[in-house]
């Protein structure tokens, strides 16, 4: 029952000539982030939430 609820819905990236058709690009931006935090491996989670909304906040100006 929740399928067929659900169908009208599912394929909507499909008619969006915008959306990607793979998540290569968003899988590596995730990969580099992860590799700049594993180089401050001693934060503290308040830190690395801290360091991350930085981090993307600075990538988005550019």
């Amino acid at each position: 029952m929740t399928i067929k609820r659900a169908l009208p819905n599912m394929f909507h990236y499909l008619d969006n000539p915008n959306t990607p058709k793979s998540s290569n690009s968003i899988e590596s931006f995730f990969g580099h982030m992860k590799g700049h935090l594993n180089i401050h491996r001693g934060l503290s989670y308040n830190h690395r939430k801290q360091y991350l909304m930085w981090y993307l906040y600075f990538k988005n100006k550019m």
